[in-house]
């Protein structure tokens, strides 16, 4: 039975070497049988010419070894060869009996014929066949060195001895020879098995580190190609074929080959796969690395490409699909909206630039349409941002509807969105375009049954007559969309040079403003309240003028607009409280101050304690303080009801200014702790001649009355208008019938008794 041995999964470099010089003994099958049959010749002969049974006897005995050896050599050749190298220890085993076994056979039989007939031509045969026999060992057996020494001492060492032997001393020399010859042979052998182990073992070598570069090459993410000058590919790693689904590849192959092969698995058509060959080509031939992408089917492939010695070159393949995909995603999003999928102000702005470069180039024109949403924030607020995001999504849609091609419609953030009408030789349906827009946006909305009804405001701008530059145009536009909205919404208005010279003059207040704020130029004027029925100033409201260095005293209803649109009312209104505060101290205690405070300052969160810090400081009495506040205050502003109460519990008076102008005064009435109403000065123009303002004053006097509020008629100016207001039982006046705004140097003396201040002869 043969002994089995570790499997040769697990061989070691020597187990894995001596299987190979196993497999070497059966490796030269003529030779094999070569000397099977000459080994059987001398004995043979012998017993033919002679008759002498010994010699028959040597015949069978080498012919059973021989059959033996036969029997070996088949049954190796057909055990597969993985067996025979997990067995090579017992194959060696086996082939050495046999070989061994045989030569010593054949040795034995030489001898003794040559010993019996050394003169005559048998004792010839016997030192040919033994000397034959010797010079095919070491070539044959070199694998197995101890095999080779053992088959020649069987083989020749009989003959040295019957040389020894023999009567005649003259064979002795033959008996050296043949020793010096079993030496020579064995030092051979041992030659050529040093150079045949040292073959295998680099030959070992060498297909360990074909395996490893096999295994890096395959287990590579990306593709590899390596080929000649004569653009012939020598290797192709299994990532190639991965990737485009072609058949494994046997190398070489041309390159012109491999990229019709790798066009045909994609679809590509011949033309397409003949560009695909001549790119790759061209790059592969380039001096220097370089890279090129190409698309293959759906996915995308860099092709790095890169020269090495002797003109061969590399290609590394890449599967660059996701890095193009999210790239071209981000490139949507960074140019594109992700409510509306329109362009973005990014986008839009670039689209822009390159539309007034043809238009400059080609004596165009062009128009901007810049659309803003009204009430949209009321959605957001009482919908939440969800509805209004899609509300966005809706108007989106509808604009792009309304838009033909090749037109471009934007979201520029928010509410906002531009139109852009492309370069053309005539600006013709602008404002049809813009009417049509206004109707789709009053166009009722529904979002997840929610019923919802906005509008938008347009402003226009045109090309080159407005602006020959993007910014210049988008700021035309968006100064007429401010005047839109400015004149009540809804409207689409053409930009006009007024609008940039308003806004000049707005900066250039603003910027002035602000160094008369630092230059002590703003003062405060006061305009008394006085009851009629006693010519006394009961309060005193402080107003704020600015006495400019040059150009005189500047209208309030100049500057304020813009410090209310600035912010810089905040600052103002603080000073001119404080101002105020600190003038009212030293009045006499009956007479109040009034002070407006403005719809940004009301908005404060810190108000109240700005209020009572300043009474702290001027050491007014609450009471002595009234603050005025108008409607649109308290519609724009947040948390109305805590704000109102806080102040309240200071002590201070609260006044409504400009009553009955607003949408719901009656309700504020109910609401708020108002003390005083301010009858907005329209009233008072019209009191004399038109019926209806005259019985809605009579209704607020009948109002403020059953509500205990004290009622003051602003905007008097007449006599007539004097008494009307005594007949409604309103007495407290205020209006240039008694006097215009003064200084308070000016107003101080008529405090405690303004002897030729009109009266009235008797209260209705």
């Amino acid at each position: 039975m043969l002994v089995r041995a570790k499997p040769a999964a697990s061989e070691s470099t020597d187990v894995q070497i001596h299987s190979d010089l196993v497999e070497t003994l059966f490796g030269t099958a003529g030779s094999f049988f070569a000397g099977l049959l000459g080994g059987l010749i001398a004995p043979a002969l012998a017993w033919l010419l002679l008759g002498d049974r010994i010699y028959l006897y040597f015949v069978a005995l080498i012919a059973v070894l021989g059959a033996f050896r036969l029997y070996v050599f088949f049954a190796h050749a057909n055990t597969p060869v993985s067996l025979r190298r997990r067995d090579s220890l017992e194959w060696e085993r086996l082939y050495a009996i046999g070989a061994v076994g045989f030569m010593t056979a054949v040795g034995v039989s030489v001898a003794v014929l040559f010993y019996n007939h050394y003169n005559d031509v048998l004792g010839i045969y016997s030192i040919v066949i033994m000397m034959s026999g010797l010079s095919g060992l070491a070539g044959r057996n070199a694998g197995r060195p101890w095999i080779v020494l053992a088959q020649s001492l069987g083989l020749a060492l009989p003959l040295a001895i019957a040389a020894m032997m023999h009567e005649e001393r003259r064979y002795l020399g033959l008996a050296l020879i043949v020793v010096l010859l079993i030496v020579s042979i064995h030092s051979t052998t041992k030659f050529l098995h040093g150079n045949l182990e040292s073959a295998l073992r680099n030959g070992l070598d060498a297909t360990r580190q074909r395996q490893k570069f096999s295994l890096a090459l395959n287990s590579m993410t990306h593709g590899l190609c390596m080929g000649d000058a004569d653009l012939s590919v020598t290797v192709v790693n299994r990532r190639v074929i991965d990737f485009f689904g072609i058949v494994a590849a046997t190398t070489p192959i041309r390159l012109e080959a491999l990229a019709h092969a790798i066009g045909k698995s994609v679809g590509m058509s011949p033309q397409e796969g003949k560009i695909f060959f001549e790119r790759w080509k061209r790059h592969v031939t380039m001096p220097r690395a370089n890279i090129f992408t190409h698309k293959l089917g759906e996915r995308f492939f860099e092709f790095h490409c890169e020269r090495a010695e002797a003109g061969s070159f590399i290609t590394v393949i890449e599967d660059v699909t996701i890095q193009k995909r999210a790239l071209r995603e981000i490139e949507r999003i960074a140019h594109f909206d992700d409510l509306t999928n329109l362009p973005n102000r990014y986008q839009f702005q670039e689209t822009l630039e390159e539309e007034m470069v043809q238009l400059r180039q080609r004596g165009l024109h062009a128009a901007l349409l810049n659309i803003d949403l009204d009430r949209f924030k009321d959605v957001n607020d009482t919908l939440g941002h969800s509805i209004g995001d899609q509300l966005l999504s809706a108007v989106g849609a509808r604009l792009a509807a309304c838009v033909p091609h090749p037109h471009v419609v934007a979201r520029l953030g928010g509410d906002e969105f531009c139109v852009l009408l492309r370069a053309g030789e005539h600006l013709s349906d602008v404002d049809e375009l813009a009417a049509n827009i206004l109707a789709e946006m009053h166009r009722t909305f529904i979002v997840e049954n929610h019923v919802i009804n906005i509008g938008a405001s347009i402003g226009m701008a045109a090309a080159p007559k407005d602006s020959e530059t993007s910014g210049g145009l988008l700021k035309c536009s968006d100064l007429a969309l401010y005047q839109s909205k400015a004149e009540g919404r809804g409207k689409a208005i053409w930009y006009s040079q007024e609008m940039q010279d308003a806004l000049t003059r707005k900066r250039a207040i603003d910027t002035e403003l602000r160094h008369a704020f630092l230059a002590n130029e703003l003062i405060v004027y006061y305009q008394p309240v006085v009851d009629s029925r006693t010519a006394t100033i009961v309060s005193m409201e402080a107003l704020l003028r600015w006495r400019h260095p040059t150009r005189g005293m500047i209208s309030p209803g100049e500057f304020i607009p813009v410090a209310e649109e600035t912010g810089m009312i905040i600052e103002l209104g603080a000073w001119a409280l404080r101002q105020a505060c600190n003038d009212a101290k030293s009045w006499p205690s009956n007479v109040r101050v009034a002070v407006n405070i403005a719809p940004r300052q009301f908005q404060q969160k810190d108000l109240a304690e700005m209020v009572a810090a300043t009474l702290r400081e001027s050491g007014l009495e609450p009471d002595r303080l009234e603050l005025e506040i108008t409607e649109t205050t308290l519609m724009v502003s947040d948390d109305v009801d805590s704000k109102l109460r806080e102040i309240e519990a200071l002590g201070v008076r609260l006044s409504l200014d400009d009553f009955g102008t607003g949408y719901s005064s009656l309700g504020y009435l109910n609401r708020f702790p108002v003390k005083k109403v301010k009858i907005d000065r329209s009233f008072a123009r019209q009191a004399i001649e038109s019926p209806k303002t005259q019985a809605i004053i009579s209704a607020i006097s009948a109002l403020a009355r059953d509500l205990s509020i004290d009622l003051v008629a602003e905007g008097v100016e007449t006599d007539a208008q004097l008494a009307f207001m005594a007949s409604k039982n309103i007495f407290l006046i205020q209006g240039y019938l008694y006097t215009r705004p003064r200084p308070i140097e000016e107003l101080r003396p008529l405090l405690k008794y303004w002897r030729d201040a009109p009266r009235l002869v008797s209260a209705a």
